[in-house]
């Protein structure tokens, strides 16, 4: 379930909610996120706008390996695959265009495809106990939807391996650190402190803002779609080799 609120003309708020405590991302839920980030980017009055999962319990642990559209994939070709796998990065490619600021509010587990979302957004606020984890390697897949080149950028390659090769388990304290997360604060407080960072970026000139958001991201991602190009079909091809582990 996705739910969409307006504090005022200029800022929103967008959570997703699968129901169950994981909040795991299917495809259902992704088709839904894009078409929630397409829709908002035609909101020529928007200044910010944040997206937490279930804020009383977890962001998310990622993309649901249990998905019944994934079970009718198990007889399909490559190809098709390929095309239900660009899903993900789809949905990150669309939260990450939007032209005014975005804010991820995170709770609880931060994991896989949960991370990889989170980084397609142009801050992450997090709450103190919230642990952040990349178990792809772990678990025999990439990590893709565009994830190694947003996140090298934001804390170098040698922390990037740490976090995916060796699924290094992080706290907000070390996430901070490491510049994977912007702020974090008391979970009590934690939507009051992120509604803070929009309403500041609500009372600043529209257009310079957008327009030099734009040329932010243009410089930082320029080399971002050679790095991740094949993503989709490193983890159709894992998948075809672990399908059956999951049924």
């Amino acid at each position: 379930m996705i739910n969409i609120s307006f504090q005022s003309k200029r800022v929103a708020n967008v959570s997703f909610d699968s129901g169950k405590d994981s909040n795991l991302l299917s495809f259902a839920q992704m088709r839904s996120l894009i078409k929630v980030a397409n829709d908002l980017k035609s909101n020529s009055e928007l200044s910010a706008v944040t997206l937490s999962g279930n804020i009383k319990k977890n962001f998310s642990f990622g993309f649901d390996l249990r998905d019944k559209e994934l079970k009718k994939l198990n007889n399909s070709s490559q190809s098709v695959k390929r095309d239900y796998f660009l899903i993900g990065k789809e949905m990150c490619d669309a939260w990450e265009s939007l032209p005014f600021l975005t804010i991820c509010v995170i709770n609880g587990w931060c994991v896989g495809g949960g991370l990889a979302l989170a980084l397609s957004l142009d801050l992450r606020v997090a709450s103190s106990s919230s642990k952040f984890y990349v178990p792809e390697i772990e678990r025999g897949f990439n990590m893709s939807w565009g994830s190694i080149p947003r996140l090298n950028s934001l804390v170098g390659p040698a922390k990037t391996k740490r976090l995916v090769l060796l699924a290094e388990q992080l706290n907000s304290f070390t996430a901070h650190s490491w510049g994977l997360i912007d702020y974090y604060f008391d979970n009590n407080v934690l939507m009051e402190n992120a509604m803070e960072l929009c309403n500041k970026a609500s009372k600043m000139p529209r257009l310079p803002f957008v327009l030099t958001k734009e040329s932010i991201n243009n410089h930082s991602n320029i080399l971002n779609k050679i790095g991740s190009y094949a993503d989709q079909d490193g983890f159709a091809l894992a998948y075809s080799e672990l399908e059956n582990n999951f049924y």
